[in-house]
């Protein structure tokens, strides 16, 4: 991909361009950063115009909102039933089993959705089926579009969502390395999930540090010096840092985000996050989406690049 790879979501530093260190040490880490925040402002207004959610003042600051009672809860009651009903007959079938990877686990794809492993922490996620009539319902909630929409700065795409469940395993031999402090982008993105059970410290509640998604002076110069260190290991792109280091910062302390169910959990996840220490074999269960879009191009909207897809295949 050469020089176009630095106009891309590519990340690691072992690719030729954006792990070259000379370049890096001249600046081009904290570029991309910098071109990546100015196209995110104009995607927001490309995909919602002036029409700014009042959640996101709450977000600018902070990069992380719990939204507690986001469905009223005769709808909420019917959702948990439709997705407990869904995990249950897929685990009855699929029994967890453990593949013997150490770290970041590969995908193990399935008709019903994939297993992922982290260390011995399995990702369970389930396909959202077109049958399942409240899990869909919550997709189109307005609310939730609206939010997801500006936040990210992309439109609003279902296929991005799926059933969770983490089911938390052992820290003694293959520990969990969600478990440690880091940040997944250099460019805002988000990650949700929508909790359908109380989440408690044994469950290993999400931990976010408010305000480490902005981009202060300390913070670019220590993206920059990651990024030279980086570029001489061709190391990837996720960067961890320690507790001491990210409070050395100043820009925010590591906090527990331990909710209750029917809470909607939102995080720019450019800003440093972590699992919290769980008790082995405990369940978090949600509604999950990744969303990253592209750094730098403008905004598609999937859902009506696949309706005229299936037009123009028609008539063909």
């Amino acid at each position: 991909m050469g020089i176009l790879s630095i106009f891309s979501k590519d990340k690691s530093f072992a690719l030729p361009v954006i792990g070259n260190p000379i370049l890096n040490k001249m600046g081009l880490h904290v570029f991309r950063i910098w071109l990546a925040d100015l196209a995110l402002k104009l995607r927001r207004l490309q995909v919602s115009g002036i029409n700014c959610p009042d959640e996101f003042s709450e977000f600018h600051k902070y990069g992380v909102v719990t939204l507690e009672n986001f469905l009223p809860k005769i709808e909420f009651d019917k959702l948990v039933t439709e997705i407990k009903s869904t995990m249950k007959d897929v685990d009855n079938k699929n029994s967890i089993q453990n593949y013997g990877e150490e770290g970041f686990g590969e995908k193990h794809v399935y008709d019903w959705g994939f297993d992922r492993y982290d260390g011995d922490t399995l990702n369970r996620f389930y396909k959202i089926k077109p049958q399942h009539s409240s899990t869909q319902k919550f997709l189109n909630n307005p609310r939730l579009q609206g939010i997801t929409r500006y936040f990210s700065g992309t439109y609003h795409d279902p296929s991005k969502y799926d059933l969770y469940k983490l089911h938390h395993g052992s820290e003694q031999k293959n520990a969990d390395s969600q478990k440690i402090i880091h940040r997944d982008t250099f460019h805002s993105a988000i990650k949700l999930w929508y909790f359908l059970e109380d989440v408690e410290e044994k469950n290993g509640p999400f931990h976010y540090a408010p305000g480490t998604h902005k981009m202060s002076k300390k913070r670019l110069n220590w993206e920059k010096n990651r990024s030279i260190q980086a570029s001489q290991e061709n190391k990837g792109g996720a960067f961890r840092i320690s507790e001491s280091e990210l409070n050395n910062l100043g820009d925010g302390q590591l906090k527990s985000f331990p909710v209750k169910a029917n809470t909607l959990v939102i995080a720019d996840i450019r800003g440093f996050h972590c699992r919290g220490a769980a008790l082995e074999h405990q369940d978090r269960i949600s509604i999950y989406a990744n969303i990253r879009p592209s750094p730098y191009l403008f905004a598609f909207n999937a859902g009506k690049l696949k309706s005229l897809a299936k037009k123009l295949s028609f008539k063909v």
